[in-house]
C-alpha cells in the first residue's frame, strides 16, 4: 500500500486476502501508472525487493504484473502454518 500511495497515482486499490488450502494468498491490485516489470525488478527498487525477500523468507513467493498506464497486480503466496489447520 505504501508503494501505491507513493508511486502509482492510483484512483482505486483492491486488496484480497484468503486462505487456499495450506497457503495464504494476498492480492493487491491498483489502476495506477504501472511500470515495466523487467526494469524495476532488476534495478534498485528496494520496496519490491524487500517484499520479495520477506515472501521468500516465509517459504513463499511474490509475483508482480504491471503494464505502463494499466496498473499493477502484486500476488504474495505463503504457506499457512496456523495451529488449527481445519479453520
Amino acid at each position: 500500500m505504501t508503494n501505491v500511495a507513493r508511486h502509482a497515482r492510483a484512483t482505486r486499490v483492491d486488496v484480497l486476502l484468503e486462505r487456499l488450502g495450506d497457503r495464504v494468498v494476498l492480492v493487491v491490485e491498483d489502476d495506477g501508472a504501472g511500470f515495466e516489470t523487467g526494469t524495476v525488478l532488476a534495478g534498485d527498487h528496494f520496496g519490491l525487493l524487500g517484499m520479495r525477500e520477506r515472501a521468500e523468507s516465509l517459504g513463499g513467493n511474490l509475483t508482480v504484473e504491471s503494464t505502463p498506464g494499466s496498473g499493477t497486480t502484486i500476488v504474495v503466496e505463503v504457506p499457512h502454518a496456523g495451529p488449527h489447520p481445519d479453520r
